[in-house]
């Protein structure tokens, strides 16, 4: 019978552990991923556009946040701005460890509008500086399909490799590509949903969050 414990106790440490999703931000209440979000639209060369950020439910009752606005031309520029929401202060805020994760898988829904190009993902690994949580932060495109009030919320995988904390602050898009390292994937301290690069309304409800596998 010992030797048949002992056989078992080897095994149990020897098979590799289940991979375990990882949420970063739900609306469901649980304290370790609820995050206050609010926005930002384009503060400066005389920005028009406007955005907010708030908590409701969709048609099933399910807990979401509503991001929505307008993304308007910037007349100096005569090219259009750019909104974004964003988790907290970078100095107060912080994320569990995404580094051996594959990706981000974002719940969302396209809800309402006529963006569907211009949403981006981003997030910051900085806790002392704040341009590089504005302007040098991990960012990605997201494929989002057509505004639909009545359509199901989509689920999309994100891989690290799509982002770059090298791009363009005039339209978003990548100058380089430059994808986080495993250092910057231990330490997100603010995650942000952009619009930018392109003029319109936009209504993006946000179901979840969290770091994973292209499978979760």
């Amino acid at each position: 019978r010992g030797r048949g414990r002992s056989a078992f106790t080897m095994l149990s440490v020897l098979l590799p552990l289940p991979h375990a999703y990882v949420p970063l931000v739900t609306f469901d209440g649980a304290t370790s991923t609820t995050h206050k979000f609010t926005t930002e639209s384009d503060p400066v060369m005389g920005g028009r556009s406007t955005s907010s950020w708030h908590l409701t439910k969709d048609a099933a009752g399910t807990p979401i946040g509503r991001f929505s606005g307008v993304c308007r031309i910037v007349p100096s520029l005569r090219a259009p701005g750019f909104v974004f929401a964003l988790t907290g202060s970078p100095l107060l805020s912080s994320f569990p460890d995404a580094s051996a994760e594959d990706g981000l898988l974002l719940k969302l829904k396209n809800a309402a509008g006529n963006v569907t190009d211009g949403y981006k993902f981003a997030f910051c690994d900085s806790r002392i500086n704040p341009y590089r949580c504005q302007f040098g932060t991990f960012k990605a495109d997201l494929k989002l399909a057509p505004a639909s009030a009545a359509a199901a919320p989509q689920t999309l995988f994100v891989p690290w490799s799509r982002f770059s904390d090298k791009w363009s602050p005039a339209t978003g898009e990548h100058t380089a590509e430059q994808p986080p390292k495993p250092s910057s994937l231990a330490s997100i301290t603010q995650l942000q949903v952009w619009v930018e690069g392109v003029a319109g309304e936009f209504a993006l409800d946000v179901y979840e969050v969290g770091a994973g596998k292209a499978s979760d």
